[in-house]
């Protein structure tokens, strides 16, 4: 066991017992969003992916995100939407204004739903798009400077106002359906594998998604070496500055809705000791084999897995993260080391059955693991729900000790494959950091408050997250 750095926390044995007892909020992992590039058939199964997404409470009707790493929000009651990080969206129903940044939406049909972009907009009933939004020159940022001037371009948008509410680019990919793009007084349709640019000079069609792009990725670096006057390069530092500013400050009132949680939970759990009654400090996904019998019953399912980061990186924890878990410095190389192969084993087993549900490895590999359970269990459900129903049963039974699981050559349903290697991540990650902290360490590290981790919940017929 490693040594511990000096710091005004108590004793590592006694935050073990007290952190093994605390139940943790699951954080959940950035999604994966899809590339632009055309992803041809496979985008079907994406967009049913998004459609079996089930939240424990309804999503609100209206809202606002600011992406500092990629992250999945729903908006309104049929829309889902993947922000790219840097990426800002604002939405009050099915009226959306996306201020900069790269986003990923899947609108389920129904009526118009618009996407208000400082460069023109972007109209659909139900389909699968992407939209990027590039500032032109010194108007980098501005389009987030406040709420109000959010509305002006939203408003001089929808007028057809063309000047410095509109000194940007859009990009609009489709992937599926068809979509509206229109900036003034011009239009274009765009349908499946189509794409278009909006900006000050109007609309066009730009080809393929790939091709439209780079030619989008073209003129963006065009006008910024074009813009290069001090003045303007002053500005830019401004806004960077600003956003700096707003990000440090969003990270802060994150930090102290988790204490708040924690506390409350604290508190809860002195008042039930006090009277007598027994707390319930046990993690929601520290489960028994008792817990799994339960669960096998309806046959929901319930994993805990460690986050996920962009392909070659992995989540490793801060200084404060250590000091909190009572970890030397030299040991978030092992965590970081242990988060890396947990990446690496999950999505071995997962890219199989993902490119297999969706006839490509290669939007597999693009849409990631998160997106990726959705895909195969939609799939598996619509091609046989029975049977689909049964495998996630299995699980819990296999889980729960009433079954031995399959061997590595026998024939497995794919939603059992995906649950099994889903489910039995905890223990391979507790297990080796076991080897480096011991197995009671590791396990009070495991569960603990300070990692990063995603947790789900799939009921017995639909997911939720």
């Amino acid at each position: 066991m490693r040594v511990p750095s000096r710091s005004p926390t108590p004793p590592r044995r006694a935050r073990g017992r007290a952190a093994g007892r605390r139940r943790s909020r699951a954080r959940r992992a950035a999604p994966r969003a899809p590339a632009w590039a055309a992803i041809g058939g496979g985008v079907a199964a994406l967009a049913l992916a998004a459609a079996v997404l089930v939240r424990i409470t309804a999503p609100p009707a209206r809202g606002e995100a600011i992406a500092r790493e990629r992250v999945e929000v729903a908006i309104g009651s049929r829309a889902l939407a993947v922000l790219e990080p840097g990426a800002s969206v604002r939405w009050d129903g099915d009226d959306v204004v996306q201020g900069r940044g790269d986003v990923f939406y899947r609108v389920e049909p129904g009526s118009q739903f618009v996407v208000h972009t400082p460069a023109g907009d972007v109209a659909v009933e139900g389909t699968c798009f992407a939209v990027k939004v590039r500032p032109l020159g010194e108007e980098e940022g501005r389009e987030e400077e406040g709420r109000e001037e959010a509305a002006m371009v939203k408003r001089d948008v929808k007028a057809g106002a063309v000047g410095a509410a509109l000194s940007a680019l859009a990009f609009v990919a489709v992937y599926e359906g068809k979509v509206r793009v229109s900036h003034a007084n011009e239009r274009v349709e765009l349908r499946a594998g189509e794409s278009a640019q909006a900006g000050p000079g109007g609309v066009k069609l730009t080809g393929a998604t790939a091709d439209g792009e780079k030619a989008f990725d073209q003129d963006v670096a065009a006008s910024a070496s074009a813009d290069d006057e001090p003045f303007g390069a002053a500005n830019r530092n401004l806004v960077r500055q600003i956003g700096e500013y707003r990000a440090r400050l969003e990270a802060i009132t994150a930090q102290k809705t988790d204490l708040e949680a924690k506390l409350k939970r604290s508190e809860e759990n002195l008042a039930a000791s006090q009277d007598g009654a027994p707390s319930s400090l046990k993690h929601d996904f520290d489960l028994s084999p008792e817990d799994w019998r339960e669960l096998a019953k309806d046959g929901t399912i319930k994993y805990q897995l460690p986050c996920f980061k962009k392909r070659g990186e992995a989540w490793s924890p801060s200084p404060e993260k250590l000091n909190a878990l009572g970890l030397a410095p030299d040991d978030a190389e092992v965590l970081k080391r242990a988060y890396e192969r947990s990446n690496e084993r999950v999505w071995s087993a997962l890219k199989p059955l993902c490119a297999e549900a969706i006839g490509s490895a290669d939007v597999a590999e693009k849409v990631g693991p998160e997106i990726c359970v959705h895909l195969v269990l939609d799939h598996e459900s619509e091609r046989d729900g029975s049977a689909t129903k049964q495998a996630k049963r299995e699980v819990g039974e296999i889980r729960a000790g009433l079954r031995p699981a399959p061997g590595p050559r026998e024939p497995a349903h794919p939603v059992l494959k995906l649950f099994l290697a889903a489910t039995g991540e905890m223990k391979s990650f507790e297990g080796e950091l076991a080897q480096s902290f011991g197995p009671e360490e590791a396990h009070r590290i495991v569960y603990s408050d300070e990692l990063c981790m995603g947790s789900s919940t799939f009921g017995g017929s639909r997911p939720k997250k």
